[in-house]
């Protein structure tokens, strides 16, 4: 009797050993192929029900999630940088090419005021090259996460009437008259205060741009949050798809013949607010573009 149960225990043994070898055959075949042949979704399985092994399959299953997100991420940062570097290109041929003709023109006359004249217009192309350039490195930064944020507390209405009123002589050159709120309230928020400048020069030029007569800063409270906004009222033909204005290199003029924009000062602005715990929006009502931001108060000094 004692003989016939040792032999069945050991054959039933000797099984167990078999199957399980098999299916970590089979599992050893499916790891080897996962980085050459796995598709998002992919799934490693254990058919022999065994709870320790299950478990060890449950856990590679997370790496696998976490490798294909790693995968999916890499992908996506390969085609921002082919568009990036296609808009790159195109965006500066236009000013360089201004550049060019207009420097081929100053050097053919002797006229005084046609050589201010095309001064004045080559400045203005090499102002834009550098903004467009800054746009370009600080957009790089943020989405290869090279740009930490030196987050700090700042008076939100201060530095918004700073970098506004640094527009000035443009806005009244422009006739865009510029509305503050008649009480001005101090709200301190936790932004990096270099970064958080950028937005504002992007909105303010994006309205020097855009606006046609008027454009009107205000603030609120939202939660945890400072609301600002800024809205602005849009030119006749203004043809602006607020459902893209956050679209990398869009902008309203969809032939992409508009050398005055490159179409990422409020992707990038987004990005900018989005690292630094905020968020932003945008919306049309009427003729009127507005721009809503929300950023962490300091409760320190709520």
């Amino acid at each position: 009797m004692w003989a016939s149960l040792f032999a069945f225990l050991t054959v039933a043994l000797l099984l167990y050993i078999y199957f399980v070898k098999r299916e970590l055959r089979k599992l050893k075949q499916k790891v080897k192929e996962i980085t050459t042949r796995a598709s998002f979704g992919s799934r490693l399985s254990f058919d022999f029900r065994e709870k320790e092994l299950m478990q060890l399959v449950d856990e590679m299953n997370v790496m696998i999630d976490a490798f294909e997100e790693k995968n999916r991420q890499a992908k996506q940062m390969e085609e921002n940088v082919k568009l990036s570097i296609a808009g790159l290109s195109h965006d500066l041929r236009t000013p360089l090419t201004s550049i060019n003709g207009y420097v081929q023109l100053l050097q053919g006359t002797t006229d005084e005021t046609k050589r201010a004249h095309y001064g004045k217009i080559i400045e203005q192309s090499v102002n834009r090259l550098m903004e467009m350039t800054d746009h370009f490195y600080d957009l790089a930064r943020i989405e290869t996460n090279q740009k930490e944020m030196a987050l700090s507390s700042i008076s939100l209405s201060t530095v918004v009437e700073e970098i506004f009123l640094s527009f000035y002589e443009q806005f009244e050159e422009q006739k865009i008259e510029l509305q503050f709120p008649e009480e001005m309230h101090d709200r301190h928020i936790i932004a990096d205060k270099f970064m958080l400048i950028r937005v504002l020069q992007n909105i303010a030029q994006n309205i020097l741009r855009y606006a046609k007569s008027k454009a009107v800063i205000s603030y609120g409270n939202d939660g945890d949050y400072v609301v600002f906004v800024i809205k602005n009222d849009s030119k006749s033909d203004s043809k602006v798809a607020v459902e893209k204005v956050f679209t990398r290199f869009y902008t309203e003029v969809t032939s992409r013949t508009n050398t005055e924009a490159s179409g990422l000062g409020l992707y990038l602005s987004k990005k900018i607010v989005e690292k630094m715990n905020g968020n932003m929006d945008a919306e049309l009502n009427g003729n009127w573009f507005i721009l809503t931001i929300r950023l962490p108060i300091n409760r320190n000094l709520v």
